[in-house]
């Protein structure tokens, strides 16, 4: 019996599979990043904006960190709320859409700063 062309046909139909699950693996680590990126952003600038009170400013910071990004900032006399949603576009959006919503709170008293 002939067994020389059984690999070669298990190889080209698990190479798809394979190559489909380390693309899989490489854009959730690159939203990963992004996730990550928003959050830091987002903390430094409800810290930011305890401190000095200035909107435009903590708006421009967190704009000239992360590109195509919704800022929404709600102040009240007590407390100051920001929350940043960015669309992830990658591969995995085609299997699920992913977008990114972070939201810090932070009370202007005890500048205490705590996530939403």
């Amino acid at each position: 019996m002939n067994n020389k062309g059984q690999v070669l046909v298990i190889f080209v139909i698990l190479l798809p599979i394979f190559f489909m699950i380390f693309t899989f693996i490489i854009d959730l680590g690159l939203l990963s990043i992004e996730k990550r990126k928003c959050d830091n952003n987002t903390y430094d600038a409800i810290e930011y904006y305890l401190d000095s009170n200035d909107k435009d400013k903590t708006i421009k910071l967190i704009e000239n960190n992360i590109e195509d990004i919704n800022i929404d900032i709600s102040d009240t006399d007590s407390y100051v709320e920001i929350s940043v949603s960015k669309e992830y576009k990658g591969i995995y959006n085609i299997i699920y859409d992913n977008e990114i919503k972070i939201t810090y709170i932070g009370n202007k008293e005890t500048k205490k700063i705590i996530k939403g």
